[in-house]
């Protein structure tokens, strides 16, 4: 294992921000700038998926069309975010941030005006080039933000900017849903591009004292030298793995097959919004937790708590009841985001500054490697052993695995065994 530089880059960081080693979170102007535009942005995140999968389903597509147009930000994910990390270690994370917001405005602000001339098959390019948009921002915002707060303020910053996410996210199911049943496609991606708009405005006002200028390592240098901060910590590389295996099975099964349960079973459309309007409800009592709850064994409550994520995708096999599915729903979004939270956290105090872009990257990029692959299996798998073994093997996998992690050592404290 190598030397381990946490705990000097880690105090260093925390006597350094706000001249603070504690205080309020309303006493860091830069950072509630930070949380508006990520509350703006995640409001776009949620409308997009939605209006265009039930629009695919309104104009005759199946689960094989709906999958593909998820996939399709999962693959600009993939290929996208280690470019991402890499950028916000070398240059101002504002400026990556404003410019990925604005793309995002731009392109969708398009896509409604064109959108009755686009074929059903182009619609996955357009998810695609949000979500490299979505790619570009995700490590520098979650890099910023311990530049931004003192080390004792991590929890409950990540803690908030999770919950503005989540509230955003119910809030955008819904008016994904509403617009495209009461009102049409159109009026979602209209509002949804001025709202990246209104997040770009909002970033530009942060302050940030990253690099102003790019360094002169070469980009393949900087993501080794991510790869081996992950390798000298084995416990990141065992969660990160689990994640992968969580959204290649579960979400990406339950997901896909969401909108067909709903309408086969629940009566249309309003189900599926008032269902994954449900997981973004289930996260806030998880973020308020996590914001005061600090247990020694954080991974431990984390990988446990995952184990119940198992539920988002067996409660459609058979399927339950619909309160019973909201309620799985909700259960699911509790469990990913205590985990979320502790984690980002973890990751925050673990790696170097120069270092946490190109880490956020690569764990986001391991937990999406598998990810359009799933949504692409979906299809198939359903046709090989229907809808209910389908499920039913998400669910399996996705418990098991995350009992399986907690055998790694450092995996139950989110730590290396060091450092206990």
């Amino acid at each position: 294992m190598t030397e381990d530089t946490t705990a000097p880059d880690r105090a260093g960081r925390g006597a350094g921000k706000s001249g603070s080693p504690g205080g309020k979170l309303r006493d860091h102007r830069s950072f509630l700038q930070l949380w508006l535009g990520q509350a703006s942005g995640a409001i776009g995140d949620q409308v997009l998926p939605v209006a265009l999968s039930l629009y695919i389903l309104h104009r005759g597509g199946g689960a094989g069309q709906v999958g593909l147009v998820l996939a399709g930000r999962a693959v600009a994910l993939v290929v996208c975010l280690l470019i991402g990390g890499v950028i916000a270690d070398r240059m101002r994370r504002t400026r990556i941030l404003v410019a990925a917001d604005g793309f995002r405005a731009v392109l969708l602000l398009t896509t409604a005006l064109l959108l009755t001339q686009l074929p059903l098959g182009l619609l996955p390019l357009v998810t695609a080039l949000v979500g490299a948009g979505e790619a570009l921002s995700r490590p520098a915002s979650r890099s910023l933000l311990p530049s931004l707060l003192p080390d004792a303020l991590l929890e409950r910053g990540n803690a908030l900017v999770s919950a503005a996410q989540r509230g955003s996210a119910v809030l955008g199911a819904l008016a994904g849903v509403a617009a495209v049943t009461l009102i049409g496609v159109r009026p979602a991606l209209l509002v949804t591009g001025i709202v990246f708009a209104l997040a770009a405005f909002s970033v530009m006002r942060v302050r940030d004292t990253g690099p102003a200028t790019a360094s002169r390592t070469s980009p393949l240098a900087d993501a080794a030298a991510g790869l081996r901060a992950i390798r000298s910590r084995p416990w990141v590389m065992a969660v990160m793995g689990t994640v992968c295996l969580h959204l290649f099975a579960g979400s990406a099964t339950a997901l896909t097959l969401l909108p067909i349960v709903s309408r086969r079973e629940f009566g249309g459309d309003v189900a599926y919004g008032v269902v994954l309007s449900a997981m973004g409800l289930g996260a806030l009592p998880a973020i308020a937790l996590a914001a005061r709850w600090r247990p020694k064994a954080r991974g431990a409550v984390s990988m446990l708590a995952l184990t119940g994520y198992a539920l988002v995708p067996l409660s459609l096999a058979a399927p339950f009841p619909l309160p019973v599915v909201i309620l799985c729903f909700a259960l699911g979004g509790f469990v990913v985001e205590l985990y979320f939270v502790y984690w980002l956290s973890a990751l925050q105090r673990a790696i170097p500054d120069e270092l946490l872009g190109k880490v956020f990257a690569l764990d986001q990029l391991g937990a999406y490697a598998l990810l359009p692959v799933g949504y692409a299996l979906v299809g198939p798998m359903v046709g090989l052993m229907g809808m209910t073994g389908t499920l039913i093997a998400g669910g399996v996998v996705v418990a098991a695995s995350s009992l399986l992690c907690l055998a790694v050592p450092g995996v139950t404290r989110f730590a290396n065994p060091s450092d206990d």
